[in-house]
């Protein structure tokens, strides 16, 4: 792509974190969403000129810019040259992103099965082994049978450091041959309210079957399409996670694959409708899984002051309290308790739940908290997580 000298360019929402790559500092841009495939290594004295591509700059700003960081000359054609390396590789805001986008868009909708994204780097990516991986996990938890909840609250958080909080949520899981699970995750990068993927799930244990029948009852109830931004399940582990440990544990089953945004705005309402209409269709052969984690402090998540020992103490008490109030299926509760907060605490899980919490309102379910804990991620920031279960009273 060309750019005039007066054009204003802008980075994409990406993340950008400095490495040491073959002896070099360098800023790695990374793209969460997938539509840039490969990181791009930036050198470290362009951090200013990243910066300043916030839609308010032009090209000759930029110049007078880079000639600042760089103590040089620097000439129009170098920025050009720049920005035509970071718009190739889809970290721009251009006509060419927007274009690819729809194309990468149309053929992941096209696909008939997501693959197993995190294969390979989050656990490992051949059966045998994933098998064992699992089962070293689950044996954290005191063996239990006749786990028969409705529904499960677990962690999507890195699957060794919430270990425990997997297998308290998993271990001894008895749902019968061929169940149907909903499964409801964090969406971090979700464009629309809530997108339900119309996809079979691939694991290294093997296919996971989604609910086509169920899904199309359910876009009768809703009136609508609901893959939304399906993108979004590309990338997303918060059910990806929980796809493994199912596999592993039931074999045979079908699952509706939800990813939901925060439920603020007009989000709310629909997310309040998508509730209902999966209250008015859940049925005895009907079980939830949530994936989700819950606060989020310190550095990493744009705290000021580092997060430690005294912020993990809060974060697991404030994870109490709101978890009373889903346990409960106080869902108003729960959505005032933590609606004021969220910006404090910013709890991935906040829509999932209130989805989870509003779906099973009114149902004859007693709930209970059976694993709480908050570990360190990243230097100077904490996430808490827990694991919870409700079961039919």
């Amino acid at each position: 792509m060309k750019f005039s000298p007066e054009e204003k360019p802008r980075l994409r929402p990406v993340d950008a974190f400095p490495v040491s790559l073959r002896g070099q500092e360098v800023i790695l841009l990374r793209d969460p969403l997938g539509y840039a495939a490969s990181p791009l290594a930036v050198a470290k004295e362009m951090a200013p000129l990243l910066v300043a591509l916030d839609g308010n700059h032009s090209l000759r700003d930029l110049q007078v810019i880079a000639a600042r960081a760089l103590g040089r000359l620097v000439m129009l054609e170098e920025i050009e040259n720049f920005l035509a390396t970071l718009d190739k590789n889809l970290f721009l805001e251009t006509k060419y992103f927007e274009t690819t986008r729809q194309k990468l868009e149309d053929e992941f909708r096209r696909q008939k099965t997501r693959p197993a994204t995190h294969a390979g780097q989050s656990y490992p990516a051949e059966g045998k082994e994933l098998s064992q991986f699992l089962a070293n996990i689950l044996a954290l938890w005191p063996v239990r049978s006749q786990y028969f909840p409705r529904a499960i609250i677990a962690p999507h958080i890195d699957l060794r450091a919430g270990a425990r909080a997997f297998a308290a949520a998993y271990q001894g899981l008895s749902w019968p041959r061929g169940a149907r699970i909903i499964l409801i995750g964090t969406g971090h990068f979700l464009e629309s309210a809530f997108s339900v993927a119309y996809k079979h799930f691939e694991t290294p244990l093997g296919h996971v079957p989604y609910d086509e029948d169920f899904v199309s009852r359910l876009e009768k109830e809703l009136n609508m399409d609901l893959r939304g931004h399906e993108w979004a399940h590309k990338h997303e582990h918060s059910l990806e996670f929980q796809a493994i440990f199912l596999k592993y544990l039931l074999g045979d089953f079908k699952i509706v694959p939800i990813l939901v945004s925060g439920p603020q705005g007009e989000s709310k309402n629909s997310l309040e409708k998508l509730a209902q209409a999966l209250k008015r269709l859940v049925d005895e052969k009907t079980f939830l899984v949530t994936g989700v984690d819950f606060c989020h402090l310190g550095l990493r998540y744009g705290d000021r002051q580092p997060a430690g020992e005294p912020e993990k103490q809060e974060a697991k008490m404030f994870d109490h309290e709101i978890l009373k109030k889903l346990l409960s299926l106080d869902a108003e509760g729960f959505y005032k308790t933590l609606a004021p907060k969220d910006n404090y605490y910013k709890v991935c899980g906040f829509g999932p739940l209130y989805v989870l919490a509003r779906t099973l309102s009114g149902k004859n379910l007693t709930g209970t908290i059976l694993y709480q804990d908050a570990v360190d991620f990243g230097q100077g920031s904490i996430v808490s997580f827990a694991a919870a279960a409700f079961f039919d009273r």
